[in-house]
């Protein structure tokens, strides 16, 4: 007797490769998309600390009163126009773009001890602002700002005679698997002592 033998047919066979080939697919899409995904929360997190970071200097500046803060509040400083911190889908160039308008950023100089470290208002010009390589950031070492800016803006003046500065804290840089630049940005209101 003569078993008889039964295969797959060519139609099988490239149903089945198909089916496994969509599946490869689908999972390397789902795969790179989770790494890009990945990729702009640790920007995201980076980029928050780089904006806390200014914010902090700031306060402290402020606090202590030191002689950054004068320059920081100063009138001739100020701006009556900040930019949105949504900044519509483009980071700003130097030196025109008024989005930059009167932008600086806090350089702290650290010194022989953590206690004499001295902080600088750094305005924004072509020679210390550039466009991000990956994330906006602030080099301390270089002193340059790759897309992080602060405005300051004279909020108010109380009837009590207190005065409020409002300081927008602004990032922009181009982000993997996005077609519009990322930003973030925060505002920091402090008091006139």
């Amino acid at each position: 007797m003569r078993c008889a033998q039964r295969g797959d047919t060519i139609i099988e066979m490239m149903l089945a490769f198909a089916i496994f080939t969509l599946a490869a697919v689908g999972a390397m899409s789902i795969l790179s998309s989770g790494v890009a995904i990945t990729q702009r929360n640790l920007e995201s997190t980076l980029v928050r600390q780089q904006i806390d970071t200014q914010a902090e200097m700031l306060r402290y500046v402020h606090d202590t009163q030191n002689t950054a803060w004068a320059s920081v509040i100063n009138p001739a400083n100020l701006t009556t126009s900040p930019a949105s911190l949504d900044l519509g889908g483009e980071c700003p160039t130097v030196p025109t773009d008024s989005k930059l308008s009167k932008g600086f950023f806090i350089q702290p100089t650290p010194g022989a001890d953590p206690a004499t470290t001295t902080f600088t208002r750094r305005s924004i010009d072509s020679t210390v602002f550039r466009s991000p390589t990956t994330y906006a950031r602030i080099d301390y070492a270089n002193a340059k700002s790759d897309a992080v800016w602060v405005q300051a803006v004279k909020a108010e003046e109380g009837a009590n005679g207190i005065t409020a500065y409002d300081f927008y804290i602004h990032a922009c840089w181009g982000a993997v698997g996005m077609d519009r630049p990322m930003t973030m940005g925060t505002i920091v209101r402090l008091y006139e002592k």
